[in-house]
């Protein structure tokens, strides 16, 4: 009898061991928090492990220029793959071929357009830009703070005389 209880002690006592070591491990881990006189912690001691939190969560993230370029000729690329394809099934000398090159011809007068138009005026202001051009319009964003009188009429002259668009559909703006 007396070792059974000597063995349940030890037990026991093996038990409240662990159960305290727990204790301290969770208190350690959640900041040393206290209780006020409500009953609930200090907000300002507690860490919930894992939670998700938002950093520049007010500010809205603007793509870079780079990505910018980079979503265009994935876009691009994309797009020119299909009409490979699509020619590929066409078969030769077909009006669809012919309509099908034609596409493919003119993402690349664009695509190449867009890159030159880049090149001249990153010269002209000495900024970071990016040009989107359609068939009768175009956009360019430039680096905050660029725009003004002289560097507008510089872009301006540069997408009017190489693109061949309307100075009223061109649109400038800044990031």
């Amino acid at each position: 009898m007396n070792i059974i209880l000597k063995r349940r002690q030890l037990i026991l006592a093996v038990l409240v061991v662990a159960l305290g070591a727990a204790v301290f491990v969770n208190w350690y881990y959640t900041g040393n928090s206290t209780l006020s006189e409500e009953g609930t912690t200090n907000a300002e001691y507690v860490q919930n492990l894992g939670e998700a939190k938002y950093v520049n969560a007010t500010q809205e993230a603007k793509p870079t220029f780079e990505e910018m370029k980079f979503e265009r000729k994935k876009k691009n690329d994309e797009a020119l793959d299909k009409l490979n394809k699509s020619l590929e099934a066409a078969g030769k000398g077909t009006d669809e071929a012919k309509s099908i090159t034609e596409s493919i011809n003119e993402i690349t007068r664009t695509s190449k357009l867009e890159t030159d138009m880049e090149t001249l005026i990153k010269a002209k202001i000495n900024n970071e830009c990016f040009v989107t051009i359609t068939k009768e319009s175009a956009q360019i964003v430039v680096s905050a703070n660029v725009l003004n009188e002289a560097t507008s009429l510089q872009i301006l002259e540069i997408i009017t005389t190489n693109a061949d668009i309307p100075a009223d559909k061109v649109v400038m703006s800044e990031q």
